[in-house]
């Protein structure tokens, strides 16, 4: 590949057309957290792995978005509740990621260590990040709804976040960090 001008010349240029998992393949080059949304509405939990998770939508109201598949039964399962937990993996805990995204429900928290709030919301211990949200909005968009969640509360754990990147979990590399002025 070269770069030509402000254009990047590659040898063929491919459409979604011409792979319906092209999107998918490229996407997975681009590096993002993963978090899980969980709740408790009805005295069980429920929880939905996410990769395409977006902070910092709005400012005020603060928002956060997550893109969820049109085909979720856990969606439909947790999209009413009162209060949703949200969770950004911290390294380390890409095997509970892996469970909590299991086809098995039974067995999703088998073993999880997690704090319930009297809200209903469900957060997983040692995270990098948590957020209490309340379903926002819920768009349309293509085969997935984009779900708009109001931040009621946050915090961090200090805990370095897990990455999704190239179809694995990654870890952050401890390099030099450059500082930003404010």
């Amino acid at each position: 590949m070269t770069i030509t001008g402000s254009r990047i010349a590659t040898p063929k240029v491919r459409t979604c057309s011409d792979d319906p998992m092209l999107m998918r393949k490229t996407l997975a080059q681009f590096p993002s957290g993963v978090v899980v949304l969980a709740t408790e509405p009805d005295g069980q939990k429920h929880a939905l792995v996410a990769s395409s998770f977006m902070v910092g939508v709005s400012l005020d109201p603060c928002l956060l978005a997550v893109a969820v598949q049109k085909s979720s039964e856990t969606w439909a399962s947790i999209k009413t509740s009162k209060s949703l937990g949200v969770s950004v993996f911290s390294q380390g805990q890409g095997g509970l990621t892996r469970q909590l995204a299991s086809k098995n429900r039974a067995a999703r928290f088998e073993e999880v260590a997690v704090e319930v709030h009297d809200s209903g919301a469900v957060f997983i211990e040692d995270a990098s990040l948590w957020f209490e949200c309340a379903v926002y909005d819920e768009l349309e968009a293509g085969d997935h709804w984009m779900v708009l969640l109001e931040v009621k509360q946050m915090g961090v754990s200090g805990n370095e976040p897990l990455i999704w990147h190239g179809a694995e979990f990654r870890d952050l590399a401890k390099n030099d960090t450059i500082a930003v002025k404010q």
